[in-house]
Order: C-alpha cells, then sequence, then structure tokens
C-alpha cells in the first residue's frame, strides 16, 4: 500500500515518524531535563545527589548505620522519594555531605514493644520478653502470702509497635519509669539526722509519694548515703496485692463521761480505768504499690472482754452561775506573797515558796501558748485554757514543755528556779481571763 501524496510505503512513514519523534524527545531532555537526583522527605527536597543509585545508597547506609548503634533493626519514619532535577553542579552534594545532611532530615524508629495502660503504649522496650520480665518484676516489689494474689489496676496490655528508636527503654530506665512517672527523677542522698518527714517538707512532696516511688524503702529505718528518688507523679501501673493475716489486737474499753463541775470545759480525768479485752482477728489487707487501702474482717474470736473506763468531763468556764471549777495547786508550798498592792505596785498573782528545782504542773488541762524568757518573769510558760482563761508560771529553772502542746492537769510542766526579777527561788503563778488578773487564791482548793 503507497502514500497518494509521497507515494511512499505507510510502514516506512510510520517508522520515519516514530524516529523522529524520539529524536525530537532527546534533544528536549538534552536541553530542558534534570541532571541530578533530588531526594524528597515527606514531598520536600532537602537534599541533591548525583543520581538516584547514589541517594539510595546513601539514605540505605545511614539505616544500616543506625540500626548497628541501637542494637536492633531501624526504618525512616518519613516518606523518601527521589526525583530528577537540573540544578547548578555545585549543588550536587558528594557522599560524606548528602549523608550528614540526611542524618539531621531523617527520623528512625524501630519495631519494640509497648506496655499498654488503659490502652495507651506508656513504656517500650526492646521486645515482649523485656515488657514481660518487668511486669514480672514490678509484681515481686508487693508480694502476697499464700491466700492472697498480686495483680494490675490498670487494664495492662502488652503489643509490638513502630516508635521512635529514643522511645525504646533500658530496662533499668523502664523501672524507674513505671515506678515515679516520669524519665528524669529528681534524687536525694540521706544525710546524719535525716527522717522520712524532714526530707518530704524540704522537697514539698508528701511522705506517701516517695514510699511509692522507693518500694524497697523502710520508713522507718533510713541509712547514711541511701538514694531516694523523689517524684510529684503518680506510678503509671497499681500493683494490687490482697493478703490474709491473723493477728491478736486490743478491744479498746468502752467510755463512760461523767460531768464533773470541778473541772474545767474540755478537761477530763480518768475516775476508773478500763482495762482493754483481747482478741484474735483475721484480716484480708488489699495494699495498692503497698499502701493500705482497704482491711476486711474475715473471722474473728473474743478472749477476754473489755471492762468500762470512766471518765470524768468538765463543763464550766473559771466562774460560772453553776458553781466554781477548781484548779490544781501548780507546787507544793504556801502562798508567801498575794495578789493585789505591793510595795506601790499591783503583784497580779500569787508566789509559793519552793525549793529550788521542785515540780511545777499544769493548774488544769490546755494549750502551751508560750515558753521561754519574758523580761521580769524571767523563764516562764504560758498555757491557754477554755473560756478565755490563761495560767502563767514564772521564775522556773527549767521548763518541760514546748509551744503548742497539749498538757494535762497535773503534768509535769517545768521546774522552780530564780530567773528573772526574784530575790529568791519561788513560783509566781498567775490566773487571768480574756486578759484581766484575778486572784489565784478564789480557784485553787
Amino acid at each position: 500500500m503507497r502514500n497518494w501524496f509521497s507515494g511512499q510505503p505507510v510502514y516506512r512513514q510510520v517508522a520515519l515518524g516514530v524516529a523522529v519523534y524520539f529524536l525530537i524527545a532527546l534533544l528536549a531532555y538534552a536541553a530542558f531535563g534534570g541532571n541530578a537526583c533530588a531526594v524528597m522527605v515527606n514531598g520536600n527536597m532537602v537534599a541533591v545527589a548525583a543520581d538516584k543509585k547514589s541517594a539510595e545508597s546513601a539514605v540505605d547506609e545511614l539505616v544500616r548505620l543506625k540500626s548497628g548503634r541501637a542494637g536492633m533493626d531501624l526504618t525512616v519514619m518519613e516518606e523518601v522519594s527521589f526525583d530528577r532535577v537540573r540544578v547548578e553542579p555545585e549543588q550536587i552534594l558528594g557522599r560524606a555531605a548528602l549523608k550528614e545532611k540526611l542524618a539531621n532530615q531523617l527520623t528512625f524508629k524501630a519495631k519494640g514493644t509497648a506496655i499498654l495502660v488503659n490502652g495507651e503504649p506508656k513504656v517500650f522496650l526492646k521486645n515482649g520478653e523485656e515488657a514481660h520480665k518487668l511486669l514480672a518484676w514490678l509484681k515481686t516489689l508487693y508480694p502476697a502470702n499464700e491466700d492472697g494474689q498480686v495483680g494490675f489496676k490498670e487494664n495492662i496490655g502488652v503489643e509490638e509497635i513502630f516508635t521512635p528508636v529514643g522511645n525504646i527503654l533500658e530496662m533499668e530506665a523502664a523501672k524507674k519509669l513505671v515506678l515515679t512517672g516520669q524519665h528524669k527523677v529528681q534524687q536525694y542522698t540521706v544525710k546524719e539526722g535525716d527522717t522520712l518527714w524532714d526530707i518530704a517538707r524540704a522537697v514539698n512532696i508528701g511522705t506517701d509519694q516517695i514510699v511509692l516511688s522507693n518500694p524497697s524503702l523502710d520508713p522507718d529505718r533510713l541509712s547514711i548515703g541511701q538514694v531516694l528518688n523523689l517524684s510529684r507523679e503518680a506510678p503509671l501501673i497499681t500493683v494490687t496485692a490482697t493478703r490474709q493475716v491473723t493477728l491478736k489486737e486490743e478491744i479498746p474499753c468502752p467510755v463512760e463521761v461523767k460531768r464533773d463541775k470541778g473541772l474545767l470545759m474540755g478537761e477530763e480525768m480518768v475516775v476508773r480505768k478500763g482495762v482493754p479485752g483481747e482478741r484474735v482477728v483475721t484480716y484480708r489487707i488489699t495494699t495498692e504499690n503497698g499502701l493500705e487501702t482497704e482491711r476486711e474482717v474475715l473471722e474473728q474470736e473474743v478472749i477476754r472482754e473489755p471492762s468500762t473506763q470512766v471518765v470524768a468531763r468538765g463543763y464550766l468556764t473559771l466562774a460560772s452561775r453553776s458553781g466554781v471549777a477548781r484548779l490544781e495547786k501548780p507546787c507544793a508550798g504556801g502562798i508567801v506573797s498575794g495578789f493585789g498592792m505591793r510595795d506601790g505596785r499591783m503583784h497580779e498573782g500569787v508566789d509559793f515558796a519552793a525549793g529550788y528545782g521542785s515540780s511545777v504542773v499544769a493548774a488544769a488541762g490546755g494549750t502551751v501558748n508560750f515558753v521561754g524568757w519574758r523580761g521580769g518573769y524571767g523563764k516562764i510558760v504560758e498555757i491557754r485554757h477554755q473560756g478565755g482563761l490563761v495560767t502563767r508560771y514564772a521564775h522556773l529553772s527549767s521548763i518541760n514543755v514546748h509551744s503548742g502542746q497539749q498538757v494535762k492537769r497535773g503534768q509535769l510542766i517545768g521546774r522552780v528556779g530564780a530567773t528573772g526579777y526574784t530575790t529568791g527561788p519561788h513560783l509566781h503563778f498567775e490566773v487571768r481571763i480574756d486578759g484581766r488578773p484575778l486572784n489565784p487564791v478564789n480557784y485553787l482548793p
């Protein structure tokens, strides 16, 4: 068959056309095509290599290098692609520069094992064996007895997962994270004289929180040089344990209260001491991370019933229509200087003659309001009682109580002395209501 115009066979014209097309394409590529290979990360060009083979080789070499350092197989997290581009020759990177550029642009992930807490991955380890080993170790920190069991409060799972290689922890770091809830934990080295309460107050962390972060800690036995983990975060996993214990314990005495107009409001005195009972009781005790949360009585046997204790309780202010409450005499000896004017000055209390070092006791129950040195009083104890009543004990040689302490009627609070303005050992005793001095003689036996 021949073309009507040219007289040439059709197949020859087709072959000639194809050849011409490829020639035009080759000339166009030479004029406008790429002379290098762009490395694209998530669609963005980050480096230029001489060709695709060089680019792929650089990425593969980086993966092998990072995998060797991590001790596990890694993959690139980002999407990496290659494209032809035309650039100036000086923009094309050599092998070393290309690897350095890509190392700063790529992140690497590994197939590790995550411990899931309520469905969320919280701790990443190299493999499932390490994950199960960590969970088993955690249970050993809070063992139960033969009748008990150990488990987890949260829903705990183990799952293989891809994660940035920096998330995968060595075993010791993973243990610390599970116990403290954070990767970096402040540590404290115990010094001589430290108590757990002192440490907790200094760093503003509860003592229970310190115990949770240090499961092997005996709160009553700190040792010098011992290192404590201090964390305000809660542990990632809560270990629940139940155990049965059988104990012999006291049964508290029932208390019968009688009103006594000889005592001040808020004061109590034992009229007849009761005798505690005794029982043998079996408990089921539930703990969370070693701290008791529930105690259930399973069975008990009473060995001895308790007897009732009778207590007298005051209800009067120092002076009221119902009667006059009496104060305890604060020390032995008679009054040698009374209440009232003396040598042109008001003597606002009474003085008891007593030998140096004699006992001084609280005239009624109350709270120590002040201890220390106060001008002419010398060493003084001031006790605050109910109803605005305050008693003072001055010129003491020594003090046996501290400010804020609760004291009972007749409790030792100090010793007779001669401190302050005095000519010899004696006790100066004052009674005040709402700051107004009263004659103590009216309220003493």
